[in-house]
C-alpha cells in the first residue's frame, strides 16, 4: 500500500506543479543564452585590417561580457526559485524527529509518523505505523526513525542533484569535469596511436622513393602570402644566373621558368632568397626539367625531394673548405670570376662537386646548364639517351676532372680540350667519327681514357704519345691507324692497355717492357700486327692478363712467360706461332686459362703443365701436337670430388682417354 501510494504521489507532482511554467522556461533560457553568447564570443569576426593582438583583445572582451551575462542569469534564476518557495529547509526536533519545511512543488512533510503531500491537487494522508504500538517496542521505533531519516536524505540528495546539475555545469570546461588520472590515460593512448602511425609511414618513405615533380607550368598548390612576398626577391637573385635574363625566367616554355616556379611554390624546403644554396638548387632543377623525367631509383631520394639537394640520388657534395684545399689555391678564381662567360653563381657551404646520372634515361642534348655549376669536378652521364654534341658553354667547366659519356649517341667533342683539368674521360660506345680533335693534345693530365666502340680514325698515337700520366688506355673497336710507337715506354704508369680491333700495323715495341705496372694487355683482331711476341712481357711482374689472339705473330712462344707468377689468362689463339710448347709455362702456376689453339705448335705436351693446379680451361685444338697426354695433365681433371680442369680440348691425334681426361678433340 505505501509503495503504490508513493507512486501516485509522484504522478501528482509531475502533473500538478505549484510553480508557474515561466520559472522553468527562464532556467532553460539561461542555458540557451549562455550557449549562444559563448558561441558568439568564440566566433567573433576578425578584422583582417587589424593586427592579431587587436583581434585577440576583442575576443577576450566578448568572452568576459558573455561570462558576466551568464552570472546575472544564474543569480536571477536563484532569486526566482526563492520567491516561488521552490527550496527545502530541514530542522530536527529535540526528540530526534526530522521536520521538513519544503516549499517545493509536489513535496511532502512529516508530522509524527504521517506524511502529507503538498501538491496542488490536495493532501493525502498515509498511516505508516501506529505511534501507540511503537511505545511497546522502543528499539523498533529507533530503527524506524533511522530508516525514515536515510530515506529522506536520499530523497533530498536526488532533489539537490536535479536542481543544481545545470548550475554546476555552467562555466566549467572539459578539463574541470575529467579527473587527472583519466586525462593522463587518454594522453598516453593518443601518443601510442601517433607512434603506431608515424613509424610505419617513416619506414615506407625510406623504402619508396620520393616522386620528383613532373614540371607543371604553374604551381600545383595555392601560394601562401609569405611565398608570394618571397617570389620577387628570389626572382631578383635567379635572373642574374639565368642565360637570357628575365625574359627566359618568365617564359612559361622554358625549364628555367618551371624551376623558378618549383622553387617558389612547390619545393618542400621553401628556401628564402638569402639561402646560400638557392642558386645550386635552382640550377639542378633546371637540368632536371630540361632532360627529365628520369628513371627513379628504388629506395633513393629523387631530385625534387624536400631535403637538401646534396641528399638527392646521384649527387655528392663536399664542404667548400675541402674543395679549396684540392684546388691548390684556385678557389679564389672560382669565387671571384665564376664561369668564363661572366655568369657567377653563389658558392654554397656544401658544393655539389659530383653528379652521377648513370642509367637514368637522361635524354636530348647535354644541357648547357651543367656549366653553371662551374665548381663541379665529376660528371657521369653514362648509359643514357644523349644525342648531338657537347654544347660550347659546357666546356667552361674548367674545374672538371671526370667526364663519363659512355654509351650514348653523341657525335661531337671537338672542343673537349677546354677541360683543362680532366683526369678521367670515357667517350666509348657513341657515334664519334673521324680523327681525334686537335684539342685532345691539351689533355695531357689524363690518367684514364676510354674511346672504344666508335669510328675514330687516324694515327691516334701522334696525339697520345705525350701523355705520360696515362694509366688506362682503351682504344678497341675503332679504325685507328699507324704503328705502335716506342713512346709506349714513356707511359710508365700504364696498368691496362686495350688496343685491339683497329688497323694498327707493325710490331709491339720492346719499350713496352718499361711499363712495370702493366697488369692487362690486349691487342686482338689486328691482322697487321705481327712479328715475334716480345720476350720482355716476361719481365712485367704485375702482368695478369695477356690476350694476343687473331693477329699475325710468328716464331715461338717466349719461354720467359713462365716467369709471370700472377699471370692467370694467356690467349695466343689464331696466330702463326710454331715450335714446341715451352715447358717453362709450368711455372706460371696462377694460370686459369691457357689458349694455344690454331697455331703451328708441334711435338709433345710437356708433363710440366701438370703443375698448373688452378688451370680450368686448356685449348690445344688445330695444332700439330701429337703423342700421349701426360698423366700429370689428366690428373688435373679431378681433385677429390671436384672437377678442376673443366675444358681440355686437344688435337684428335693425341692419345687421350675421352671419358676420364680429354673433353673434346679437333
Amino acid at each position: 500500500m505505501p509503495r503504490s501510494s508513493r507512486s501516485d504521489g509522484r504522478s501528482d507532482r509531475s502533473s500538478n506543479s505549484g510553480v508557474s511554467p515561466r520559472h522553468f522556461v527562464g532556467e532553460g533560457s539561461s542555458r540557451s543564452i549562455n550557449s549562444s553568447t559563448s558561441s558568439r564570443a568564440s566566433s567573433a569576426p576578425i578584422d583582417p585590417s587589424k593586427p592579431k593582438w587587436w583581434n585577440d583583445k576583442k575576443k577576450e572582451e566578448r568572452r568576459a561580457a558573455a561570462t558576466e551575462r551568464n552570472s546575472r542569469l544564474r543569480a536571477d534564476n536563484e532569486r526566482r526559485k526563492i520567491e516561488a518557495g521552490n527550496v527545502a529547509n530541514y530542522t530536527r526536533t529535540s526528540t530526534g524527529v526530522r521536520e521538513i519545511q519544503d516549499g517545493r512543488v509536489g513535496a511532502r512533510e512529516e508530522n509524527g509518523g504521517n506524511f502529507k503531500d503538498r501538491g496542488r491537487g490536495g493532501t493525502a494522508d498515509f498511516e505508516l505505523l501506529d505511534a501507540q504500538n511503537l511505545k511497546d517496542d522502543p528499539e523498533r521505533a529507533q530503527k524506524l526513525q533511522e530508516m525514515n531519516g536515510d530515506m529522506m536524505d536520499m530523497h533530498d540528495d536526488r532533489i539537490g542533484r536535479k536542481t543544481t546539475a545545470d548550475e554546476e555545469l555552467q562555466g566549467r570546461s572539459i578539463w574541470d569535469l575529467v579527473d587527472r588520472g583519466t586525462l593522463m590515460v587518454g594522453c598516453c593512448l593518443i601518443i601510442i596511436v601517433v607512434i603506431a602511425i608515424a613509424v610505419p609511414v617513416t619506414l615506407i618513405s625510406e623504402d619508396e622513393p620520393y616522386v620528383a615533380p613532373q614540371g607543371s607550368d604553374a604551381p600545383t598548390g595555392s601560394p601562401t602570402r609569405a611565398r608570394l612576398m618571397e617570389e620577387e626577391a628570389i626572382m631578383e637573385r635567379l635572373v642574374k644566373i639565368t642565360p637570357g635574363g628575365l625574359e627566359t625566367l618568365l617564359d612559361p616554355k622554358t625549364a628555367h621558368h618551371r624551376a623558378f616556379q618549383w622553387i617558389v611554390y612547390e619545393d618542400g624546403m621553401e628556401l628564402g632568397a638569402a639561402k646560400d644554396h638557392l642558386h645550386q638548387r635552382y640550377v639542378l632543377m633546371v637540368i632536371y626539367f630540361i632532360s627529365g623525367p628520369w628513371t627513379p631509383v628504388e629506395g633513393r631520394l629523387e631530385w625534387g625531394s624536400p631535403v637538401h639537394e646534396c641528399e638527392w640520388e646521384g649527387i655528392t657534395c663536399k664542404p667548400v673548405e675541402e674543395l679549396e684545399s684540392e684546388l691548390e689555391g684556385r678557389i679564389e678564381e672560382l669565387l671571384t670570376v665564376g664561369r668564363e662567360d661572366g655568369i657567377k653563381i653563389d658558392v654554397p657551404q656544401r658544393v655539389a662537386n659530383q653528379l652521377r646520372l648513370r642509367q637514368r634515361l637522361v635524354s636530348g642534348e647535354v644541357p648547357a646548364e651543367f656549366s653553371l655549376l662551374y665548381y663541379m669536378q665529376h660528371l657521369d652521364l653514362e648509359n643514357n639517351k644523349l644525342v648531338g654534341g657537347i654544347p660550347t658553354p659546357l666546356y667552361k667547366l674548367f674545374n672538371l676532372q671526370t667526364l663519363y659519356l659512355e654509351q650514348n649517341e653523341l657525335t661531337n667533342v671537338d672542343n673537349i680540350g677546354e677541360y683543362r683539368h680532366l683526369v678521367n674521360v670515357s667517350l666509348a660506345k657513341n657515334n664519334f667519327q673521324g680523327p681525334l680533335p686537335i684539342s685532345f693534345k691539351n689533355l695531357n693530365r689524363l690518367k684514364y681514357l676510354s674511346l672504344h666502340t666508335n669510328k675514330f680514325t687516324g694515327e691516334v698515337f701522334d696525339t697520345l704519345k705525350d701523355f705520360p700520366s696515362l694509366e688506362v688506355l682503351d682504344l678497341a673497336y675503332n679504325e685507328f691507324e699507324g704503328t705502335l710507337p716506342s713512346e709506349f715506354g714513356n707511359m710508365r704508369n700504364l696498368t691496362e692497355v686495350f688496343i685491339g680491333h683497329n688497323n694498327f700495323r707493325g710490331v709491339i715495341p720492346e719499350e713496352i717492357g718499361n711499363c712495370k705496372n702493366l697488369k692487362r694487355f690486349q691487342i686482338d683482331g689486328s691482322h697487321d700486327i705481327g712479328g715475334s711476341i716480345p720476350s720482355v712481357f716476361g719481365k712485367l711482374p704485375e702482368l695478369e692478363f695477356l690476350k694476343l689472339d687473331t693477329c699475325a705473330f710468328n716464331e715461338t712462344l717466349p719461354m720467359s712467360l713462365g716467369n709471370l707468377q700472377k699471370l692467370s689468362f694467356l690467349d695466343v689463339n689464331s696466330n702463326d706461332l710454331e715450335g714446341k710448347i715451352p715447358s717453362q709455362l709450368g711455372k706460371a702456376t696462377s694460370l686459369v686459362t691457357l689458349a694455344l689453339a690454331n697455331n703451328n705448335f708441334n711435338g709433345d705436351i710437356p708433363s710440366e703443365l701438370g703443375k698448373l693446379t688452378k688451370l680450368e680451361k686448356f685449348y690445344l685444338q688445330s695444332t700439330d701436337i701429337a703423342g700421349d697426354m701426360p698423366e700429370e695433365v689428366c690428373d688435373l681433371r679431378t681433385r677429390g670430388n671436384q672437377t678442376v680442369l673443366e675444358v681440355l680440348w686437344v688435337p684428335c691425334n693425341v692419345n687421350c682417354d675421352a671419358e676420364s681426361c680429354c673433353t673434346n678433340c679437333s
